[in-house]
């Protein structure tokens, strides 16, 4: 009985650390795409150009960690 819970409860963690990754990811990159476009419009163009590329960064590992750990985690039939 106990086996079961921890097995359960050990792939809830998973899914919901995975989840919270992806939507910190996300919005970490969101965040440094909307400095940019504030950079830009101030008229920093290399700041602004540093900080859309840490944005689109970190929304590929945003994209990735959501694609291959939490989808097969959310589609498990186990």
């Amino acid at each position: 009985m106990y086996e079961l819970l921890t097995e359960l409860g050990s792939e809830v963690l998973a899914v919901v650390a995975y989840a919270f990754g992806t939507l910190a990811l996300s919005l970490l990159g969101l965040f440094a795409e909307y400095n940019s476009l504030q950079q830009l419009l101030g008229g920093d163009k290399v700041l602004a150009g540093w900080f859309a590329v840490m944005g689109i960064v970190a929304l590929a590992f945003a994209v990735n960690l959501g694609r291959e750990k939490l989808l097969p985690q959310l589609a498990a039939d186990d």
